[in-house]
C-alpha cells in the first residue's frame, strides 16, 4: 500500500501551527515558525514511495509547546480531498461524517476542511486513542463508504514544555514522552529542525542552513539524540524537535481508492543551541 510525501503540499496554505512564546525577553528573538510536524510522517514511517493519494480523509492532532494536555494547546483538523482519476481536478464527495455526529461539507474547489475550534475541541479529544468511524456520503463521481479509522493517542513530549531552554551540541540528549500501545505501525518518526537566518546571538551564522536530523524509532517513550548528530548545529542558533506517530487505511472503491490517514504530533518550544 502506497501513502503519501507531503500531504501538505496541498493543504499547507490551510495550515498554521502557531508557536506559543512567554513574554520574557529573551523570547522576543526566537523563531516564529510555520512548521507542520505531520507532513509526510505515514510515508516516512512505512518507507515507501511516497505516493502522494488522489482521494483522502486526513485527521490531523498538533499538540502546541505551551502546556501539557491542555484544551488550549491542542490544535485538531480535518482535511479532505477527492480527485477525479482523469482530470485531476477535485470533486464533490458529499458530506464526510465523524462519528455519525460530525458533519464536514466541502469548500471552495471542492476541498475540505474543519478546525475544532474551543466550543467542539472536547468532543475532537475523545476521539484520541481510539477508533472513529467516517463516512465518506459519495457522489455521481465518487463512491460512498464507511470505515473505522484509529486517533492515535496525542504525543506529550515530557521534558521539552518550557517556553525556553538549551541543549549542549556536545552531549547526547536523552528526552521522553507518552508511548501508544496501540499504535498500529509500533513506530514514531522523530525530526529535529533546524532555522537558518532567524534569531540567533551571532549573526554569523544566520545565513547558515543545516540539514534535519530524521529518525523512526519504536514507540517506546524514549530516545537519545547522539552527540555526534547534534553536532552539525551551530551554537547559538535554534532548533525543534518533534515526534508524530501515524495511523492509515486504505480501501479500494468501484471508483479507485480512500485513503483515510490520521495522524498526532507534538513539537518543542524553540531550543537554543550552546557549547
Amino acid at each position: 500500500m502506497k501513502s503519501f510525501k507531503k500531504l501538505t503540499g496541498t493543504v499547507m496554505c490551510l495550515v498554521i501551527v502557531l508557536w506559543v512564546c512567554s513574554c520574557k525577553k529573551e523570547i522576543a528573538a526566537t523563531p516564529s515558525v510555520k512548521h507542520d510536524p505531520t507532513a509526510g510522517v505515514v510515508s516516512q514511517i512505512k518507507n515507501d514511495d511516497g505516493f502522494m493519494p488522489g482521494k483522502y480523509v486526513f485527521f490531523q492532532v498538533i499538540q502546541q509547546p505551551d502546556a501539557i494536555d491542555t484544551t488550549a494547546s491542542f490544535s485538531i483538523n480535518v482535511f479532505a480531498k477527492f480527485t477525479d482519476d482523469l482530470t485531476g481536478i477535485p470533486v464533490n464527495a458529499g458530506n464526510i461524517v465523524i462519528n455519525n455526529s460530525q458533519t464536514i461539507t466541502s469548500g471552495a474547489g471542492n476541498l475540505y476542511q474543519y478546525s475544532y475550534d474551543q466550543n467542539t475541541l472536547l468532543k475532537a479529544k475523545s476521539y484520541l486513542g481510539n477508533y472513529v468511524d467516517i463516512q465518506v456520503k459519495g457522489s455521481n463521481v465518487i463512491d460512498s463508504l464507511t470505515r473505522k479509522l484509529y486517533i492515535p493517542r496525542p504525543v506529550f513530549l515530557n521534558n521539552l514544555y518550557k517556553s525556553i531552554f538549551t541543549i549542549s551540541n556536545n552531549k547526547s540528549y536523552h528526552f521522553s514522552w507518552n508511548a501508544d500501545p496501540q499504535n498500529m505501525f509500533g513506530k514514531v518518526l522523530i525530526q529535529v529542525d533546524h532555522y537558518p537566518g532567524l534569531p540567533a546571538h551571532d549573526t554569523s551564522i544566520n545565513l547558515i542552513s543545516v540539514k534535519s536530523l530524521v529518525y523512526t524509532v519504536n514507540d517506546n517513550g524514549n530516545f537519545v539524540i547522539p552527540a555526534a548528530d547534534l553536532q552539525r548545529f551551530p551554537v547559538s542558533s535554534y532548533i525543534s524537535i518533534s515526534i508524530s506517530r501515524a495511523s492509515d487505511n486504505i480501501w479500494p472503491t468501484d471508483k479507485s481508492q480512500v485513503e483515510f490517514i490520521a495522524v498526532s504530533a507534538s513539537t518543542s518550544a524553540p531550543i537554543l543551541i550552546k557549547n
